[in-house]
């Protein structure tokens, strides 16, 4: 390989910028689980699962990385060792020297991403279905105009200001600072009673870049006393936002939807609702639905989704909405295509990206003597 052939590190950092690790869920796992930063990337196999077989598909290709929605677990294992489950991916990797990167619920809310089931069920789209906020922190701080830019990189460069497609997001206004020096003080500048004139600089940073961002305004800052605040505060979500909702011209009603959903997925759906009644406006989400359920009652009047849990879709059904349940790995093989062009932009002609193509690890009888 050559000194120029890109390194795992790149290929995180470069995944990490189009999928941002803030769109995660804070429960979720996601980036380099297992392997070194510093590796070349000889191959790629791009799946939906982190499981020992996909490693060793990825081995026996002569791949040494593995990129994945699911990451291999979301609670560490407490051992290492072969054998199933999480565990013996971890293993597995390290033995096969294939690094293990995973792209989870950040990429569930990039755009493409949340789009990638309903382009792929022929669905147009009208709007996000996520209505739910996010935490972020808003830091604050005031100093003289010209140190202005200066705090505004810093802090960008320790991951504040990041909103989607945009970068280095601020906000300023003008006004006056006022204080009373003691006799050891080294001011800036002196108020001789009517105040400094000074500008209040906002950014917003995730929770997990505050402390870096505070730290590197404090270090950009010219007063030896600055002010600089963080302070914890939600935003409301921009493009990133789970689901989409949308409308079909195919068809009318929910048993043609259904149909529909089943043959292009290729899966037996689970139904909740009349086949006859008729569908308006559809909710979908791929995965787990459970925490979108009140979002798609309230915008649309059925949802097509990986899964939801029998109580929810009851009482949900009771209220109106209809669902189609199609398995939660057939709603996300459609996104494994959007991360594979997303490796391979990263990449570029460099190494060879395979995709693989979307397989079932589970089966339905449609009748006893089936």
């Amino acid at each position: 390989m050559s000194s120029e052939s890109p390194t795992i590190g790149t290929l995180v950092h470069g995944l990490a910028d189009r999928f941002l690790p803030q769109w995660a869920e804070e429960w979720d796992r996601v980036g380099l689980i297992v392997g070194d930063s510093d590796a070349g990337v000889i191959g790629v196999v791009v799946t939906l699962d982190a499981t020992a077989e996909a490693v060793e598909r990825a081995h026996s290709a002569g791949a040494n990385v593995v990129v994945t929605h699911h990451p291999p677990y979301l609670e560490a294992p407490e051992r290492i060792g072969s054998g199933p489950g999480p565990a013996g991916t971890v293993a597995a990797a390290i033995r096969r020297g294939v690094a293990v990167i995973s792209l989870h619920t950040n990429l569930d809310r990039a755009p493409d991403g949340a789009s990638a089931l309903s382009r792929a069920l022929g669905l147009m789209e009208v709007a996000p279905l996520e209505a739910a906020s996010e935490p972020v922190v808003l830091l604050v701080t005031y100093a003289p105009a010209d140190a202005i830019p200066s705090l505004r990189v810093a802090m960008s460069a320790a991951g504040a200001g990041r909103l989607g497609e945009y970068e280095a997001c601020a906000f300023s206004a003008e006004g006056r600072g006022y204080f009373d020096e003691r006799a050891n003080a080294h001011p800036a500048a002196r108020d001789s009673g009517d105040g400094v004139p000074e500008v209040r600089l906002e950014m917003i940073a995730p929770p997990a870049c505050a402390d870096a961002a505070l730290a590197a305004a404090r270090a950009a800052h010219p007063y030896e006393e600055p002010v600089v605040l963080a302070v914890p505060s939600r935003r409301a979500r921009g493009a990133a936002r789970l689901g989409r909702v949308c409308v079909w011209e195919g068809g009318t009603t929910l048993g043609d939807l259904a149909g529909h959903v089943a043959q292009t997925l290729g899966v037996a759906c689970r139904v909740w609702g009349d086949p006859e009644r008729p569908v308006t406006r559809i909710a979908v989400a791929n995965g787990s639905a459970g925490s979108l359920l009140e979002d798609a009652a309230a915008s649309a009047d059925t949802l097509i989704a990986g899964e939801v849990r029998y109580h929810d879709a009851l009482a949900a059904s009771a209220s109106g909405l209809a669902i189609i349940e199609a398995g939660h790995d057939a709603t996300e093989w459609p996104i494994v295509h959007v991360l594979a062009e997303a490796v391979r932009d990263v990449l570029g002609t460099a190494v060879p990206v395979t995709e693989e193509p979307p397989a079932a690890r589970w089966w339905t009888m449609e009748a006893p003597d089936d």
